[in-house]
């Protein structure tokens, strides 16, 4: 375990080597060695590495109020583990994390079990970006560390983390239907807000038309915006997902006796994270004339999750239901500058542009 290092600094390292992996990345870029194939080559063997060092660096983290929900993950892991009753599967809520939890709680200890969770959650992504872009893997993954939820959601939403980090890896499996269909069923046993990714992506499996959703995304931000309120306290009515954590984050009786206290109010600032993905896919797509059948379904699959947070933006932590669309959307920013090159000066753009994903985590990790 690391408890050497300061508590109060244990984010703070993460989110500076980050800062200087994104700044070394942009070196390469203006120079013009990003994209070829020895730096390719060595970033890739690097990315190795890093990736099991923050697996281990994530996973064995101490059990502290520092890392958010992960003292309350703690919490339920020690009333398993001091429980007299033996290890029972259940099919009920989120079965396979909580059967997941049983297990190590009878079988490990806490450390071991959040080093599981880490590995799924970063594994998972690394994976996914290793079998998209093969040897080209390490500046996406690298704005997928660089996300400013990245790091929250590998020690506070862990379930979140894991669910959407293998749905992300059954996206992967386009053209074997069968191992994207297992992934997204476990990813479902995790978290159910998996569930909505799953939706996303069959709909936009078969309807194609990214002009459509665009057109709908804006008259979700059109419709929040105006009678937002009321589509809230609809959705709280009428949709459970099989307990009342939904409805509570809508009307805001889920912060009751919470820490931190959320303003319930149109988060502009959010919006314009997700309009950046939003722009870039349609730049691509519309502007650019990028003829891709899997960018587009992905693109097409973060519009339908990002319009559906669009709706609830004024809700309890709607960070939390953005997240399901913003684990989408570092794909949807880089995917066309590993695939073609469209300028002449491609390298230089790629490096201004990772500048600009990274940028709103530079901003609330670093600077606020």
């Amino acid at each position: 375990m690391f408890d050497f290092i300061p508590l109060s600094d244990y984010t703070m390292y993460f989110n500076y080597t980050i800062l200087v992996m994104v700044l070394v990345a942009f070196w390469q870029c203006n120079t013009g060695i990003s994209l070829q194939k020895n730096t390719a080559t060595l970033n890739a063997m690097w990315g190795i590495l890093f990736t099991i060092l923050l697996i281990l660096y994530m996973g064995l983290r101490p059990v502290s109020g520092y890392f958010g929900d992960t003292v309350n993950y703690a919490k339920g892991f020690y009333e398993i583990q001091r429980s007299v009753k033996p290890f029972v599967w259940q099919w009920e809520g989120e079965w396979l994390f909580h059967n997941l939890m049983g297990w190590f709680a009878k079988n490990s200890d806490i450390h071991t079990f959040f080093l599981f969770c880490a590995f799924i959650y970063v594994g998972c992504l690394w994976m996914a970006m290793q079998r998209i872009f093969k040897d080209y893997y390490y500046i996406p993954f690298l704005v997928i560390l660089g996300m400013f939820t990245f790091w929250a959601y590998g020690v506070n939403g862990v379930r979140n983390g894991m669910g959407a980090s293998l749905i992300i890896l059954a996206m992967t499996y386009v053209n074997r239907i069968p191992v994207m269909l297992i992934l997204c069923l476990i990813a479902t046993g995790i978290h159910k807000s998996c569930y909505l990714m799953v939706a996303a992506g069959a709909l936009t499996w078969f309807i194609k038309n990214s002009y459509l959703y665009l057109v709908g995304w804006v008259a979700c931000v059109g419709a929040s915006y105006a009678v937002g309120n009321r589509i809230q306290a609809f959705l709280a009515n009428f949709i459970s997902f099989g307990d009342d954590r939904f409805s509570g984050y809508l009307t805001g009786s889920n912060m009751v006796g919470e820490i931190v206290q959320m303003s319930m109010t149109f988060r502009w600032d959010f919006l314009l994270y997700s309009a950046m993905g939003v722009f870039v896919g349609y730049y691509f797509i519309f502007r650019r004339n990028f003829k891709d059948e899997y960018y587009q379904w992905i693109y097409n699959t973060f519009l339908v999750t990002n319009a559906f947070w669009v709706l609830v933006i004024r809700a309890a932590y709607s960070n939390r239901f953005a997240q399901i669309s913003w684990f989408i959307m570092p794909i949807v920013l880089i995917y066309p500058f590993m695939k073609q090159r469209f300028w002449q000066n491609h390298e230089k753009i790629l490096g201004l542009a990772l500048l600009v994903f990274y940028s709103f985590a530079f901003y609330f990790n670093i600077l606020k």
